[in-house]
């Protein structure tokens, strides 16, 4: 079994040095638009056609349990205390200002005949309080 998470934040005018600041963390890959940036070994160096901010949670959460990873996620935007608060204000901030877009896609990958997961309430509340599309990608063997 595999699971993991991924937030995305995109737009022409992204500044991925700002997003990283209010989320305290660093991307998985990040690029302005116009920017050479290393897509991996097949398609090599690339240019950006527009701004992008790249999570994974597979490199934060060591877990095959998908609430762990969504848990990871909506921490960064939890409005449990002051600064988180503060935090998403800034996120919504930067994205209207930016015209910024975001997205989180959550994947599972289980053995043949195991339910996939559900996905908690509260998560995609707080995914979509982003605001951030939310996709699934849940499959098995």
């Amino acid at each position: 079994m595999r699971a993991f998470a991924t937030l995305r934040f995109y737009g022409d005018r992204l500044d991925p040095v700002r997003l990283t600041e209010i989320l305290k963390v660093s991307p998985t890959k990040a690029w302005r638009k116009g920017e050479r940036y290393f897509a991996g070994p097949r398609a090599g160096y690339l240019v950006g056609r527009t701004g992008t901010w790249f999570l994974a949670t597979d490199t934060h959460v060591e877990s095959a349990d998908l609430a762990l990873h969504l848990d990871f996620l909506t921490r960064l935007l939890s409005h449990w205390t002051l600064d988180d608060k503060k935090r998403l204000s800034q996120l919504r901030e930067v994205m209207a200002r930016d015209g910024l877009k975001a997205d989180a896609s959550l994947f599972w990958h289980g053995q043949p005949g195991e339910t996939p997961p559900s996905v908690p309430p509260q998560a995609l509340e707080r995914l979509h309080a982003l605001p951030a599309k939310v996709e699934t990608d849940f499959d098995t063997d």
